[in-house]
């Protein structure tokens, strides 16, 4: 059995892995040959891994929780870096 502590850190990893696959979202379209070739075969693998955790939590709320805190940390970083 899975201790709470061992739950938080796979929801952790899921949840960065979600944050993981938005940046690769946010980044298509941005690349070009080669690169795009394989850049489109890492968004659609990375699709189809979210697809698969998001069946098999079920619609955790405490993944969306991480999920949103994490994305949210993330945006104000760019934010920081942009400016």
């Amino acid at each position: 059995t899975m201790t709470k502590e061992h739950t938080t850190d796979l929801l952790l990893l899921i949840a960065m892995f979600r944050c993981f696959n938005e940046q690769l979202y946010n980044l298509k379209g941005a690349h070009s040959n080669l690169i795009k070739l394989k850049f489109n075969r890492l968004l659609k693998v990375a699709g189809q891994y979210e697809r698969e955790i998001l069946q098999w939590t079920e619609g955790s709320k405490e993944l969306e929780l991480i999920y949103d805190s994490l994305m949210e940390v993330l945006i104000e970083v760019k934010k920081q870096v942009n400016d």
